[in-house]
């Protein structure tokens, strides 16, 4: 390859990467608009200092306790709920 073939090529990886990046976060953040709020909620209201004090301290670990409840339920269920399910479909 010359010199010339590999420097164009780094151009466009270069010009694609940003892109690609900006895409799939476009299209994550259409595909559930709520969490992408709440995210940036949340990085908001930790970079502002919010984290800072007692009650922002107490607001965040609130929201997390809901959060891990609902994540270990989650768990729960789904294990519940396809737990011998390869038996049944013939699967070893």
């Amino acid at each position: 390859m010359s010199e010339a073939t590999v420097d164009m090529l780094h151009e466009q990886i270069a010009s694609a990467e940003p892109g690609v990046a900006a895409l799939t976060i476009t299209a994550r953040i259409r595909e559930r608009p709520l969490l992408s709020l709440g995210v940036a909620s949340i990085v908001g209201f930790v970079m502002g200092g919010g984290a800072a004090s007692r009650t922002g301290a107490a607001t965040l670990m609130l929201g997390a306790r809901i959060w891990l409840r609902r994540a270990a339920t989650d768990a729960v269920v789904n294990a519940m709920t396809s737990y011998g399910t390869a038996k049944r479909n013939g699967a070893a």
